[in-house]
């Protein structure tokens, strides 16, 4: 059960930070007020893993592996999309 409620938080976070990240991106490529979502991003994950490490401590290492595999194949994905489209 615990692997489970790992990889579903895992899965939700990771996503949240992906869109996160492409919003960052997204913001540094144009030069518009990058500074706050850059912090953002950079500690939410952060925060959540250490949220989870408290209250669901077996969870947590599935946690991070479900947000290490979003935001990798995520990248990826996105990558592949942005090329067929050019």
């Amino acid at each position: 059960m615990n692997i489970l409620i790992g990889l579903a938080i895992g899965l939700v976070i990771g996503v949240a930070q992906l869109v996160l990240l492409i919003k960052f991106v997204a913001r540094v490529a144009t030069g518009a007020g990058f500074l706050l979502l850059g912090v953002l991003q950079l500690f939410f994950p952060f925060v959540v893993l250490l949220l989870v490490g408290f209250l669901y401590t077996a969870a947590l290492l599935w946690a991070g592996i479900a947000i290490a595999a979003v935001l990798t194949f995520g990248s990826i994905f996105r990558i592949i999309s942005r090329g067929r489209k050019k």
